[in-house]
């Protein structure tokens, strides 16, 4: 019985890998709080300096609330990479520069270590 059930997952694992897009082929995005054409006017330097090796969309955002900024890796610029650039461009074009926060309080104990642990190796992961 546990034979049967272990063969079922692994068959539904593999399903699912198969129908799963390339992650290459997905798109990253970030929500921009400015209009689609303030944003292709002030494209930021640091962004505009891709064009050449990724596509880069400029499109009005759902339910118009601002405009969302799209980019498709290609195999010569690695994802996490162009994760920080999308990020220093939304900070950019929204607040005319990336705010960079003051280190967090943490406690000295275990908890403390733990959180500085974690947010050392979280540099570029998570959400755009």
């Amino acid at each position: 019985m546990l034979l049967a059930a272990g063969a079922v997952t692994v068959a539904a694992v593999a399903r699912r890998r198969r129908r799963a897009p390339d992650e290459r082929d997905r798109y990253l995005a970030v929500t921009v709080n400015r209009a689609p054409d303030e944003v292709q006017s002030s494209l930021p330097e640091d962004l505009a300096r891709w064009r050449d090796r990724v596509e880069i969309r400029i499109r009005p955002a759902a339910g118009d609330k601002g405009t969302e900024l799209s980019v498709q890796p290609s195999e010569q610029v690695s994802r996490h990479e162009l994760r920080l650039v999308l990020r220093r461009a939304k900070a950019v074009l929204e607040a005319g520069e990336v705010v960079q926060s003051d280190t967090a309080p943490t406690h000295p104990g275990p908890m403390g270590k733990a959180l500085r642990l974690v947010t050392s190796r979280a540099g570029g992961g998570g959400r755009l």
